[in-house]
């Protein structure tokens, strides 16, 4: 078996136990407030193994995030194989925000944004993200604000249950952008 100093699975099981101990921090004080210095003690490490193994503070916060998203990802991907038009974009918007509110680090970061850049990068990244949700953005059109902020409401303030979320997006965000059934 490797030491964890030089990798292998005892390397890897250290960088797991690092990955919950600042998820777990994150929830219990908040992203912005939890130092590294939590983090390892949390984890029964120095801070400098704890940036030996993960790299620096902000590295494994965008680690645990990127895990995240690619979640979100992959359930979106789901469940809008096969689908297009208006039948795609409902089943995106309404999937991403159920997987974002359920994603307790995304979710707990999401809630510590000023704005739609500071989430996404700035409004390519806001582009990006509505046209891989929906594939429907009207060049020169503010659709892209409107798919995310759709979804980020859909987060903020759930539907009673998943069925008025998606007839909520069926009769109104999704005709608003011009798709037909």
């Amino acid at each position: 078996m490797s030491d964890w100093l030089v990798g292998g699975p005892r390397k890897d099981a250290a960088v797991r136990r690092v990955h919950r101990a600042a998820r777990d921090l994150f929830l219990e004080r908040g992203i912005e407030q939890t130092t590294a210095d939590a983090i390892a003690r949390r984890a029964g490490c120095s801070r400098a193994t704890l940036y030996r193994l993960v790299g620096s503070r902000a590295a494994l916060v965008d680690d645990l995030l990127t895990s995240g998203a690619a979640g979100v990802v992959a359930q979106v991907e789901q469940a809008i194989a096969g689908l297009g038009g208006a039948e795609r974009a409902t089943a995106a918007i309404v999937t991403a925000a159920a997987a974002i509110r359920a994603d307790p680090v995304v979710s707990t970061w999401l809630r510590g944004q000023d704005s739609l850049d500071d989430v996404l990068g700035g409004p390519d990244g806001v582009t990006a993200l509505a046209r891989a949700l929906t594939g429907a953005v009207r060049p020169g059109s503010r659709d892209a604000e409107w798919i995310v902020r759709s979804v980020l409401a859909l987060v903020a303030m759930p539907g009673r249950d998943a069925e008025a979320e998606r007839e909520l997006v069926s009769s109104y965000v999704v005709p608003a952008l011009g798709l037909r059934s």
